[in-house]
């Protein structure tokens, strides 16, 4: 009987490093931040299951059941009208405190050339110029609103806030990235790092696994360092939820802060 079930291959191969990347969980697609606030299942289930997988050499987890989708699929079924009730700190609280948070941790770069880069509604732009930060744009692929002469320009940063687990293509997406830099430029951004004891437990026991709310990709240092040095750049972290992508001298503006970097 069990030959008449939907099969789901057993591994797959990493999107990082190419190596052999074994299930580690498996969650149905309507989970999201409206569950994970609640605390309980609040949505009903779409009978969906989003398998994940996880690489046995950088530890990169990720899944591909997203990987066919264009953005007017992830536009009808993820960022969508619901999607502020998934996740409603996106339309300003979030955007806000990162404002906060750089101006006062980065005020060097105060008159440097910013990029937001998957910038939502455009807040963080917003926030960060309220408080004296004038060089600043912004650009979101999913946004009609934004404006692509942005990406003509070339920045000495690129914050990208919440974006590397909503990739399919994390190769791409640093790809794309790198060549907003300018020739000291830096990629900082934030994304969670996946527990280092997740396949003792499943992905599914992790809050961070969120389907519904767009999150398919999940990092770690050594696949964050193999995708900087693939771009010709160096990888360090500020906690485990802020990063930096660098060039070859890890910048000045950034030096009081202590970050860890990875082998």
């Amino acid at each position: 009987m069990l030959e008449n079930f939907r099969y789901t291959p057993l591994d797959s191969t990493c999107k990082c490093c190419g190596s052999r990347s074994a299930l580690c969980g498996v969650v149905d697609f309507s989970r999201g931040g409206a569950d994970i606030g609640a605390g309980k299942k609040v949505d009903p289930y779409s009978g969906i299951p989003i398998y994940y997988y996880r690489c046995e050499q950088c530890g990169f987890a990720f899944t591909r059941a997203f990987d066919e989708w264009t953005s007017e699929d992830f536009g009808a079924h993820t960022y969508n009208a619901d999607y502020v009730r998934q996740d409603p700190d996106y339309t300003f609280v979030r955007p806000d405190d990162n404002a906060r948070q750089i101006s006062e941790i980065f005020s060097a770069l105060s008159t440097e050339k910013i990029l937001d880069f998957g910038s939502g509604l455009g807040l963080f732009e917003q926030q960060l110029k309220a408080r004296g930060f004038q060089n600043v744009r912004s650009y979101d692929p999913f946004s009609q609103q934004s404006d692509e002469s942005a990406l003509a320009e070339r920045y000495r940063v690129v914050f990208t806030f919440e974006v590397f687990e909503h990739h399919t293509d994390p190769h791409q997406l640093v790809k794309s990235l790198a060549s907003l830099l300018d020739e000291s430029g830096s990629i900082v951004f934030s994304t969670l790092l996946l527990p280092a004891n997740i396949s003792d437990h499943g992905i599914e026991s992790w809050w961070y696994c969120m389907p519904r709310n767009g999150h398919i990709s999940f990092f770690t240092p050594a696949s964050l360092t193999l995708l900087a040095s693939c771009n010709g750049l160096k990888a360090a972290s500020f906690n485990e939820g802020l990063h930096i992508f660098y060039k070859s001298e890890f910048p000045n503006w950034a030096a009081h802060v202590a970050r860890e970097f990875w082998s």
